[in-house]
């Protein structure tokens, strides 16, 4: 499948953010944050699912994934800089914010910065905050292989254990046949089964790792090491959050939500009775459908 080249925008600094512009013009408009490794193309495969929600997507590639430029100087909060500078590159007041994954993290960070910018939040199958990692009932919940991460983060700087951790998400060289190995093989069996019931989802996810690391596996790296560096400032969201948890997510149990929730202003907790990590296609359009209503749209 030929993939579209994205739409970029110039930033202040130079740099370029590429995006994708899908879904219904005249809809609400929603930023969406792909996980890790992943770009924009990391999202229901039929964008005319998203249309037919009554949304605009505006699927971002984060700094250093995909056609986005690194941004040497990168902190959680700074992503929200560069889409403050992109909604008004469009003519966009206020938005949504839909994170999958890491880019749950990501997306907190920036509606933090963004204020009354953003009508709601979804987060599906986030990442938390590094400080929930402090909190011994959420560690002891998450899965052996997210455990193990938490634990050597406890050892070593983010840096380090960013460029220990890329190549085992990122096999490389990437030809097509691998991507798709790699993206069902991460999956698990219930991510696997959540996929299948998506026509195209996996095929989807494979080009959207493949995207990913199209200029190298730097900023892989980067946003590794960011999600272990504290400075979210969760007391600064003032618009509704939705976290979206499978029951069945290891790398993103419930009780990531649970923590989300009890220091959030307003957030609600959306659990997915047998739901895995890969949720986010199964229910994207109730999803999207959750997000509007929660900012306020019919």
């Amino acid at each position: 499948m030929l993939v579209e080249a994205p739409q970029q925008v110039r930033l202040p600094d130079g740099r370029t953010l590429a995006f994708d512009d899908v879904g219904d013009p005249s809809g609400v408009p929603v930023l969406y944050l792909h996980g890790t490794p992943d770009s924009r193309l990391a999202r229901h495969p039929d964008d005319a699912a998203t249309a037919a929600a009554g949304v605009r997507l505006i699927a971002v590639d984060r700094p250093g994934a995909g056609d986005s430029d690194l941004h040497p100087g990168a902190t959680l909060a700074s992503l929200g800089e560069d889409l403050a500078h992109l909604l008004d590159a469009l003519a966009v007041d206020r938005a949504a914010l839909l994170g999958w994954s890491s880019g749950g993290l990501f997306a907190l960070a920036a509606a933090a910065v963004l204020a009354e910018r953003v009508l709601a939040v979804a987060v599906v199958g986030t990442l938390p905050p590094v400080e929930a990692y402090a909190d011994a009932s959420l560690v002891d919940a998450l899965g052996p292989a997210r455990r193990q991460v938490v634990d050597l983060a406890a050892e070593m700087v983010p840096a380090d254990l960013a460029a220990e951790l890329a190549p085992y998400l990122v096999p490389l060289p990437l030809s097509d046949e691998l991507a798709l190995e790699h993206v069902l093989s991460a999956a698990g069996e219930v991510g696997r089964a959540e996929l299948a019931e998506v026509p195209g989802s996996a095929e989807q996810l494979a080009r959207a790792l493949q995207a990913a690391v199209r200029h190298g596996v730097r900023g892989v790296e980067q946003d590794l090491a960011l999600q272990f560096e504290p400075g979210v400032d969760l007391a600064a969201i003032r618009s509704p959050v939705r976290c979206f948890h499978g029951s069945r997510d290891a790398g993103s149990p419930p009780e990531v939500g649970a923590w989300l929730s009890s220091h959030l202003r307003s957030s609600v907790l959306d659990l997915v009775p047998g739901g895995g990590h890969h949720l986010l296609f199964p229910r994207w359009r109730g999803i999207l459908r959750a997000l509007l209503r929660d900012g306020g749209s019919p």
